[in-house]
């Protein structure tokens, strides 16, 4: 009896919260990247980017909304006290340094925001993105697919036109860890992304795109992550399901 009990408990796991296997997937790639790339010395974590510090802030961010996104798949939450989630984390990484400076761009470059509107757009940008994958999370394989289609046009891009190799090293991790679950999560799905991985995806899509044009002001690289969230981005409802 305890063995079934074991055995139903493990496979509902398995099958509601496949986010979690996305997001382990995508630690163990970016540790080993960095690991091999930082005894290589073709990167350097602790340079004038402050790319250790950010990073920090990065998965700090990722452990305190997985934590009530978690919880929401387990027992639910309500909407307000995710959305608080939401905001912490993304208060956590707008404070490690990842921050949208760059609010349009004109015939000599981007126009660089002050310390206050910066903060207060990148904070809009995540949470907007985050909710947005959140919200289309409605069929089987849906939003792990726009997000691979995302990760994909954001690292051409990214490669052709100049930027941080932080960036592509992350959207590289986060396209391979979707690969190796959307063949799963194909309708009929074994096993579900849940609020936890969607919530993750939204919240790694956004910052990566904001680290993806650091010190780059070609306009296909300032304008690219809005064309790529557009289908979410005008998908999403102004209210929580």
């Amino acid at each position: 009896m305890y063995q079934k009990t074991a055995e139903k408990s493990i496979q509902m796991l398995c099958q509601d919260y496949g986010g979690l296997a996305v997001i382990a997937g995508f630690i163990v790639s970016i540790a080993y990247l960095l690991i091999v790339m930082t005894i290589e010395k073709t990167i350097v974590l602790n340079g004038s980017d402050n790319y250790i510090i950010k990073l920090s802030g990065f998965f700090l961010g990722a452990i305190v909304l997985s934590i009530f996104c978690f919880i929401d798949d387990m027992r639910g939450i309500p909407a307000i006290v995710k959305l608080i989630g939401q905001l912490i984390a993304a208060i956590i990484v707008t404070y490690s340094g990842i921050r949208i400076d760059q609010i349009f761009v004109n015939s000599i470059g981007g126009v660089i925001a002050n310390d206050a509107l910066s903060f207060i757009i990148t904070i809009i940008w995540i949470i907007g993105i985050t909710n947005a994958i959140n919200l289309i999370d409605g069929l089987d394989g849906l939003s792990s697919g726009i997000c691979i289609i995302s990760c994909v046009s954001l690292l051409i891009i990214f490669s052709l036109n100049g930027s941080p190799v932080i960036s592509i090293i992350l959207i590289t991790a986060l396209a391979g860890a979707l690969i190796g679950f959307i063949p799963f999560n194909f309708n009929p799905a074994k096993t579900f992304i849940g609020d936890t991985g969607s919530n993750f995806l939204g919240y790694s899509l956004s910052i990566i795109s904001i680290l993806g044009v650091a010190k780059t002001y070609t306009a296909i690289v300032l304008i690219a992550p809005l064309i790529i969230f557009a289908l979410p981005l005008l998908d999403t409802r102004p209210c929580y399901y």
